[in-house]
């Protein structure tokens, strides 16, 4: 059974999973492990980053490229980063993994979108505007991590980053969902990587279809005419979002993420 959740109960459960025990920094290095696995690498890679975790599961990609012998290039569009993002493009930095900040992207072959996460809400700065503008006229093959940079993670409205491929961790957000129904994302890949979900969620692909207890979906203006767009019938919000997940399960894959065979993030 696949789980689809808000961006509360996401936060939540991460939170509880690093308040057990686990370093917050593993998690990080298997959400990059998952992007590494999600993508035939090759030609010109440029990396986007931005200031928070997503930024730092980027620095982790940039690591295990360079591990593998494979060259990207890091376009650092802030100065500021997150704790564990800042152990990683600390490493970065001392492998000699390339830094810029020009957001020209005319050569790119394949974009990594690691701008904004999923705790994004409202509209974009013009200087991020400007650069989400510049990874959509871009030409390139674009991954975005977690989430489309500009999307919210829980209606799927905002003007944003248009990816080939979304890469989810954790479990999947409503704002997935319906970002694809609207023609954001091409394919959408969910990379588990140990935590378990703290709170309410909509099971997929059960054949239950009754509305969970405690349901925590609150569906923005834009809900029905999503939907609706989709043809997907009338209902309650949680029948339509399971038929909306059936109707795009053929571009939807899911995977588990395990560093047992993978070296220490301390020797990346």
């Amino acid at each position: 059974m696949e789980k689809l959740i808000s961006v509360a109960v996401m936060r939540t459960s991460d939170a509880a999973e690093i308040a057990g025990g686990t370093d917050s920094k593993t998690l990080m290095y298997r959400a990059g492990l998952g992007l590494f696995q999600s993508w035939d690498w090759h030609g010109k890679i440029d990396i986007v980053t931005g200031s928070g975790n997503n930024a730092g599961d980027g620095y982790v990609l940039a690591l295990l490229l360079r591990q593998h012998g494979i060259p990207c290039r890091i376009v650092r569009t802030s100065e500021k980063v997150s704790p564990d993002g800042g152990y990683f493009f600390a490493k970065c930095e001392e492998r000699g993994i390339p830094v810029t900040d020009s957001v020209d992207f005319s050569h790119t072959d394949i974009l990594v979108d690691c701008l904004l996460g999923t705790g994004f809400r409202g509209e974009l700065r013009p200087s991020m505007r400007h650069i989400v503008e510049q990874i959509n006229q871009s030409g390139a093959a674009v991954l975005s991590v977690d989430i489309n940079s500009g999307m919210n993670g829980d209606s799927g409205d905002g003007f944003c980053v248009r990816s080939d491929r979304t890469v989810s961790i954790g479990c999947l957000k409503y704002g997935h969902l319906l970002g694809m129904a609207q023609g954001k994302i091409g394919s959408l890949y969910n990379y588990d990587i140990g935590i378990p979900c703290k709170g309410s969620y909509l099971p997929l692909f059960t054949g239950d279809d009754r509305t969970p207890e405690s349901w925590d979906f609150v569906p923005a203006e834009s809900f029905p005419q999503i939907l609706d767009n989709f043809h997907i019938p009338a209902g309650e919000p949680a029948q339509r979002l399971q038929m909306l997940a059936d109707a795009l399960r053929e571009k939807m894959q899911f995977f588990t993420v395990s560093d047992a065979d993978a070296l220490p993030y301390t020797e990346l």
